[in-house]
């Protein structure tokens, strides 16, 4: 089966959604501000990163113009 790009993008982002998800439930869990932040932070890379993912995909799924 060939690969497929799109769906192993949309796959990616929908694994670190959940991640990002998992992050800032557990900072919400802790009382230790500097853990809140390194836990909040990390899910902001991840933002950050599913924003690229997400332009690529979309750059994907664009017909090129010839």
């Amino acid at each position: 089966m060939p690969a497929n790009p799109t769906n192993d993008i949309q796959q990616c982002l929908q694994q670190c959604q959940q991640t990002a998800q998992q992050l800032r439930s557990m900072a919400t869990q802790t009382s230790n501000s500097q853990v809140k932040m390194k836990l909040n932070e990390g899910a902001h890379h991840l933002d950050l990163c599913m924003e690229e993912c997400q332009y690529s995909l979309n750059q994907l799924q664009t017909p090129a113009m010839a």
